[in-house]
């Protein structure tokens, strides 16, 4: 250990002795001249990194067109998502201002379609057959299915036998810090 220190403090003495004689510029220049020449001679020796590696060619498939036979209409879809989206910004003021049974139902209705639409397209997208298999979306759009439906039925029961949405939201916001 302390050979490597004596070598790394000798190899530098005299970096450091040009360094501390800062009032000469000629000390500095000739360094810079010196870290120069040096990068050119490492750079003209570097050879170009060549991968000989094949390369997997990647292929997608087309695109299908709303119109095709079997499509999915996804551009619906995506505009339905969206009229969700901006109904959900009218219906939450409008739940609280005036807190019912009914606004709490038709609020819970599209926030619960709202986010079944949304973790829809997370689990197609992210849950493919081509990564697991045939057999694991499926199952995981199943679970998504029952926990949206079991989310409504949640919601349901909390608006009907209890204060409901907008009411609970009201007082949790109501609750004050203990002292």
């Amino acid at each position: 250990m302390s050979a490597l220190l004596t070598t790394t403090l000798r190899c530098s003495r005299p970096f450091l002795a040009s360094v501390s004689r800062l009032g000469a510029p000629a000390t500095l220049n000739a360094y810079s001249q010196l870290a120069t020449t040096s990068r050119r001679s490492v750079l003209s020796t570097v050879k170009p990194i060549i991968f000989n590696a094949p390369v997997k060619q990647v292929t997608t498939s087309p695109a299908r067109l709303s119109g095709a036979a079997g499509s999915h209409h996804h551009d619906k879809l995506w505009l339905f998502e969206k009229i969700l989206s901006v109904g959900l910004l009218g219906l939450i003021p409008v739940a609280f201002i005036n807190p019912s049974p009914a606004g709490d139902t038709i609020l819970a209705t599209v926030m619960v379609v709202h986010t079944y639409l949304g973790f829809k397209s997370i689990v197609t997208d992210y849950v493919r057959p081509v990564i697991f298999g045939t057999v694991i979306p499926p199952i995981a759009q199943g679970l998504l299915l029952l926990l949206t439906i079991a989310t409504a039925a949640g919601l349901i029961q909390f608006i009907r036998n209890d204060v409901g949405i907008a009411n609970a939201v009201k007082r949790v916001w109501a609750i004050k810090p203990a002292p």
